[in-house]
C-alpha cells in the first residue's frame, strides 16, 4: 500500500507558481508603455497627457496624501485610478493589465479617490449660473436657457422653489 502511495505521488506533476520576477518585469514593461511613450498613447490609457499626470502625482507626493509601497510607486496607483475611472473598467479587467489582485486594485482605488477628494477646494469649481454671449443673443437656443436661467432664478436659499 505505501508503495502504491509513494508511486502515485511521483507520477503527479507538481503545481509551480511562476516567480514574482517575471510577474515584476511585465508589469514594469506595462506601466512603461502606459506613461512612458507618447503623449497619445498615455492619452489614450490614461485619458490624460503625461505632463498634468506627473504633476498630479508629485502633488500627492508632496502633500503626503498617497505614499510609495514597497511594491506600488505612486503612478501606478493614480495609473489604476485613471483606468476605472477613464474608461469605466472594472477591478477585474485591470488584473492582467497591472498583474495585482483585485483586493490589491480595491484597496489603491479608495486611496486615491480619497486623495482626489482632499483636493477639492482646489480643483473643483462650482457650476456657474453664467450663460455665454453667444447663446444669449442666438435665437436658436436662447428660449431654452431663458427658461432654465428663470427656473433657477426662483429657486430660493432653502433649495425650494416658489
Amino acid at each position: 500500500m505505501m508503495v502504491m502511495l509513494r508511486r502515485s505521488r511521483q507520477q503527479t506533476p507538481r503545481i509551480t507558481v511562476g516567480s514574482m520576477a517575471d510577474r515584476a518585469i511585465s508589469r514594469e514593461s506595462n506601466l512603461r508603455y502606459i506613461y512612458h511613450s507618447s503623449d497619445i498613447n498615455c492619452s489614450n490609457q490614461l485619458r490624460m497627457r503625461k505632463a498634468p499626470f506627473f504633476r498630479l502625482c508629485a502633488i500627492f507626493r508632496e502633500r503626503n496624501l498617497l505614499l510609495d509601497s514597497i511594491h506600488t510607486s505612486i503612478e501606478e496607483q493614480v495609473a489604476m485610478f485613471f483606468c476605472v475611472v477613464g474608461h469605466n473598467q472594472r477591478y477585474r479587467t485591470l488584473q492582467p493589465i497591472f498583474r495585482r489582485s483585485i483586493e490589491v486594485i480595491s484597496r489603491y482605488f479608495k486611496a486615491v479617490l480619497y486623495a482626489v477628494g482632499e483636493l477639492r477646494d482646489e480643483m473643483i469649481r462650482p457650476p456657474s449660473n453664467h450663460c455665454h454671449r453667444k447663446i444669449q443673443e442666438s435665437t436658436r437656443f436662447n428660449p431654452y436657457f431663458k427658461v432654465i436661467f428663470l427656473f433657477k432664478q426662483r429657486q430660493t436659499i432653502d433649495g425650494t422653489y416658489e
